[in-house]
């Protein structure tokens, strides 16, 4: 698993509400994966574009919070109504 299938899978089937390694200021309601200072990390944005408190995930291996990043998307467009129209 890489940035580049990831990103094409949630496009191709029409995933929306994620942040992936870009800049998450001002963005509410997303998944984000992002690098920082130990390691890849991801967590959910609210809808006043606030981290939701325990939602951060620390992982030393990209792969790995990709696989979670990837889950994660998955399940907020389910329970969120998020898709992206088509």
């Amino acid at each position: 698993m890489n940035r580049d299938t990831v990103i094409a899978d949630l496009r191709a089937r029409g995933l929306a509400g994620y942040s992936l390694f870009e800049d998450p200021r001002g963005k509410p309601n997303v998944i984000v994966l992002a690098f920082g200072r130990d390691g890849f990390q991801t967590w959910i944005h609210d809808e006043r574009a606030q981290p939701i408190a325990g939602s951060l995930r620390t992982f030393a291996e990209e792969s790995d919070a990709l696989s979670d990043f990837t889950r994660r998307v998955e399940i907020w467009n389910r329970i969120s109504g998020v898709r992206s129209p088509a």
